[in-house]
């Protein structure tokens, strides 16, 4: 089948993760995710020293609400070309924030306990890896945008 040059043009920009498209997608990504992040990290104070929660609860808690916050960020604006439904959309996302927090919470283990990191200089540093591999999992199984 024939293919105009815009259009092949068009499918090639949007082909893998280390297109254009893709480093379009990563970019508005780490924006919308640095303010979530920001969000998670206030509450994550609030929730630790001011409230007395356990910090294991508070980082859960402020990523779930973060994350909740993000996926609307990325509807509207970072993977706004998605054909994925709303609600299944959420679903999926919802499931890739668990495998994140998962690592999150593996790693602020390992750094606050044995290491013993401060709490939120552990969480900034797990968030770089598990914000990665979220973004991966959504650009790729859930929005079907790369």
């Amino acid at each position: 089948m024939f293919h105009s040059p815009i259009a092949r043009s068009h499918a090639a920009s949007h082909s893998g993760l280390f297109s254009r498209h893709g480093a379009e997608l990563f970019l508005r990504n780490a924006v919308s995710s640095c303010l979530c992040f920001v969000v998670d990290m206030a509450l994550i104070w609030v929730m630790v020293a001011h409230l007395g929660m356990d910090k294991f609860a508070a980082v859960a808690l402020g990523f779930l609400f973060a994350n909740s916050l993000n996926y609307v960020l990325a509807r509207v604006w970072v993977f706004r070309e998605s054909d994925r439904g709303i609600f299944t959309g959420y679903v999926y996302y919802l499931g890739n924030a668990m495998i994140g927090l998962a690592v999150i919470l593996g790693g602020f283990a390992l750094l606050t306990g044995p290491l013993e990191t401060h709490y939120l200089v552990a969480r900034v540093i797990v968030s770089l890896c598990s914000g990665l591999l979220v973004f991966i999992l959504n650009a790729t199984l859930n929005f079907h945008e790369v």
